[in-house]
């Protein structure tokens, strides 16, 4: 079979799929180890046999709802490939805000140290690092094995020498100093009970629960991150935290006036709540009022 007759079989059989054409080239150039460009360009070569044995196996286990990333072992962030496996969530393009927020914060400032509470695949402490040279971090996640690819995502962009990976859960106290860090930063469990029941097949078959499931809340992580953050954080410093599109005003408000200013809530590009912005406030300071807006 030529790779351009595999490619049309293999969407006819995934419609109904998410991208079914999209998913079929990917499987196609991940098995033949080529590019897009040399797919399409040599679309009437046969594909050997081996492959094409390997390419209905991960045929099936598509059709039987598994992720494309976990089929890939890898899904792009920040414009880099991370791996993944079922260790870790896959990295979605929202989770770039917390990114992109972060580094606009600490603008032309070196030496920042930085601290990811269940960093997962380690997407955002890893891609910190590689876009600031001069940054340092500590990344916990409570999964062994999440940490191993971690590990191995750091040491493959170059950045694991300036990030330490470190088993614990982060709703213990945490082995660090107090006010250590000027940036906490995180991707935590929100997603409720009501909520998971309802999510996706190819979410709750494939990638792990204990990541997106805090409990029956959805805010028991959140505010676990909130209080290792009080803790941690230099004045001044700076707590980034994903949420869900409707607990923008949930987070907030886990941030008291004492101890937090310029609260704000990020959204994401389809203008959904996404992330709380929240600048640790100085001792000496006299509480006054934080912003609530959405920016």
């Amino acid at each position: 079979m030529t790779r351009k007759e595999w490619k049309i079989r293999a969407t006819s059989r995934l419609s109904g799929t998410e991208a079914p054409a999209l998913a079929a080239a990917l499987l196609l150039c991940h098995v033949l180890g080529i590019d897009k460009v040399a797919l399409i360009a040599h679309s009437e070569e046969e594909i050997p046999p081996l492959a094409e044995a390997e390419l209905e196996l991960l045929l099936e286990r598509r059709l039987a709802g598994e992720p494309v990333a976990y089929l890939l072992g890898r899904r792009e962030f920040y414009g880099r490939d991370f791996s993944v496996n079922a260790h870790t969530l896959i990295p979605r393009p929202e989770t770039e805000h917390l990114v992109e927020a972060a580094l606009e914060f600490f603008q032309g400032r070196e030496n920042i140290r930085f601290l990811d509470l269940g960093t997962g695949s380690g997407c955002i402490a890893v891609t910190l690092a590689a876009e600031r040279p001069s940054w340092k971090g500590e990344a916990v996640d409570v999964s062994p094995g999440a940490l191993e690819v971690a590990r191995g995502n750091a040491e493959a962009h170059g950045v694991s020498e300036r990030v330490v990976f470190r088993q614990a859960d982060f709703t213990l106290p945490l082995p660090f100093e107090a006010a250590g860090f000027d940036l906490v930063i995180s991707n935590p469990p929100y997603i409720s009970e009501e909520e998971y029941a309802g999510l996706d097949d190819g979410v709750r078959n494939f990638e792990p629960r204990s990541a997106l499931v805090p409990g029956p809340e959805g805010l028991e992580h959140p505010r676990a991150v909130e209080a290792a953050a009080r803790a941690l954080l230099k004045e001044g410093g700076l707590l980034l935290m994903e949420h869900g599109h409707l607990q923008g005003e949930a987070c907030r408000a886990l941030c008291p006036d004492a101890y937090w200013m310029d609260r704000r809530t990020g959204l994401d590009l389809a203008g959904k709540e996404r992330f709380l912005f929240a600048v640790r406030r100085s001792s000496v300071e006299a509480p006054g009022l934080s912003g609530d807006a959405a920016v």
